[in-house]
């Protein structure tokens, strides 16, 4: 990794101070990019990143402060003022418009015109995207309408996009979130080639892993201050998690696992199969137990914990809960037996956006507190619901009518968690509970899962986080083109061995 020397400063902000009603989101920030360096921006959700980040674009103005930008003092009023001085975000909600293509998309606003601007110049639209693609080593295609790419394509357009503008700091908001580790991957390639051209890059991503393998140094922020910067050689990540959550963060997997003698299957599937998904899967969930589901994107497992909750068809295969043959046709009969699902997409199918901490927390058992023939809600009984669920869970919030939205990415996913365990829930199907939040929250997830494993409560875990399953999960199964091709437990389990079953190697589980 090159090693960045002391001058050659691109970005420098000093004393940087935002306050919002009643709360300072950032206080005295200073914080400094060099050419060619890539800076990780690291902290727990609400440190301040996003806040920083929106001065720097010109979505927000500083309360106090000031910004240097190639040794000139800036101030932006909007992000159009930013993009002239040549700073670029790639957010991770990627701002595209569907119904044009990667070109259009790339050019918005700027299109080349023929015959007195009258006209769009579409061949040197395309050529001229085609050499910002190449550049890069992007296969894309520029034609091809933004709605039809993946998630990894939509980001190469973004960051090509970023080039079209000649940026010379792009930041990049939790840029592998919706990433197979295939497209991780290239995009790492993307960054390296990215630093050889002197483009400097504000990492922002709560997998500390990555933010080791790419950056340079490694800025830490803390309700809204910054708690220091580290050359990224010279530290590790034990060091970086005190600095985020303030203390050492020694059970990020707590409690202790499923006893062998305590063994007593709760669910058991047989012979499981949806068409150009999964094939002929069987394995048995125990009480108690929390068993992972490990593979890479197209293998298969959130089809088939979709299909058991009831929310896919399935073509064919058997259920049996507490010994006894269920059909689930739909979420409803999941619900009854007392199955909860909490999705991976937390901000697309988890939250109702406009609807309280509470309202989103109680809703599924809204009918069983109203009265008059559901005209009216009991207000008592649900703020008592709510207020026990709350409690256990640990949730934070200002007030119980605050909107979902202005929580935590940890505190919605507990809610969402919440909503699921007041329905009287035994078995607990988690898609990516800990994606896209930090640190502290991860590790009181995990508490909370271990704490419903003791209580009784089986939980399937499916994860694309290895040191979550290996350190969490009393089973964990392997699924690799729709088919079961690996069981691992306590003893036999390591990443490795996970990542190697993943792609369909053969392993000795011995």
């Amino acid at each position: 990794m090159t090693e960045i020397s002391e001058g050659n400063v691109l970005l420098k902000m000093t004393g940087i101070t935002k306050i919002f009603p009643g709360v300072t989101a950032l206080k005295n920030v200073d914080f400094e990019v060099k050419y060619g360096e890539v800076h990780a921006l690291v902290g727990e959700n609400g440190a301040g990143k996003s806040t920083l980040i929106k001065i720097l674009s010109g979505l927000y103005r500083p309360d106090g402060g000031e910004m240097l930008f190639e040794g000139k003092k800036v101030f932006f009023s909007d992000t159009r003022q930013a993009q002239l001085c040549k700073i670029a975000v790639i957010y991770q909600e990627f701002n595209l418009i569907p119904d044009l293509s990667v070109a259009e998309n790339i050019f918005v606003g700027r299109e080349p015109k023929t015959l007195g601007r009258l006209f769009i110049n579409w061949r040197k639209l395309n050529a001229e995207a085609r050499k910002i693609l190449d550049r890069l080593d992007i296969n894309l295609n520029p034609r091809k309408f933004v709605s039809d790419l993946s998630v990894a394509e939509r980001q190469m357009a973004e960051i090509a996009k970023a080039l079209s503008l000649d940026a010379r700091l792009i930041i990049m908001d939790e840029p592998t979130a919706t990433l197979t580790e295939k497209e991780v991957v290239k995009l790492f390639e993307i960054i390296n080639e990215l630093k050889k051209q002197q483009v400097s890059i504000i990492y922002i991503s709560h997998r500390l892993e990555e933010a080791f393998k790419l950056s340079e140094r490694i800025t830490v922020l803390r309700d809204g201050e910054k708690i220091g910067t580290k050359n990224t050689s010279q530290t590790n990540q034990d060091e970086i998690v005190s600095m985020m959550v303030g203390k050492v963060v020694k059970d990020y997997f707590a409690g202790e696992k499923i006893s062998e003698g305590k063994k007593e299957a709760l669910l058991e599937v047989k012979n499981y199969t949806i068409a150009n998904h999964v094939y002929d899967i069987n394995f048995k969930l125990y009480k108690g137990e929390i068993l992972g589901f490990a593979g890479v994107l197209g293998s298969g497992i959130h089809h088939m914990l979709r299909s058991i909750y009831g929310a896919a068809p399935r073509t064919k295969g058997e259920i049996f809960f507490n010994d006894k043959k269920v059909l689930i046709k739909n979420t409803n009969d999941a619900i009854k037996l007392g199955i909860g699902f909490v999705t991976e997409d937390r901000k697309g199918e988890g939250i109702l956006y406009d609807m309280s901490v509470m309202q989103n927390l109680t809703i599924v058992v809204i009918k069983a507190l109203t009265f008059l023939k559901g005209m009216f809600v009991k207000s008592a009984k649900e703020k008592k619901v709510f207020a026990q669920a709350s409690k256990d869970l640990d949730i934070k919030f200002a007030d119980l009518n605050q909107r979902i939205i202005f929580l935590s990415g940890g505190n919605q996913q507990k809610v969402i968690i919440g909503r699921t365990l007041i329905s009287n829930c035994k078995v607990l199907i988690l898609l990516e509970p800990t994606r896209g939040i930090d640190v502290g929250a991860k590790a009181e997830i995990h508490r909370i899962m271990r704490e419903l494993a003791n209580k009784g409560i089986s939980i399937i875990l499916s994860s694309s986080e290895l040191a979550e399953l290996v350190n969490l999960t009393d089973r964990c199964l392997v699924l690799y083109k729709g088919k079961m091709v690996a069981e691992f437990n306590r003893q036999n389990m390591d990443e490795e061995a996970l990542v190697a079953a993943q792609i369909g190697q053969k392993i000795n589980q011995t």
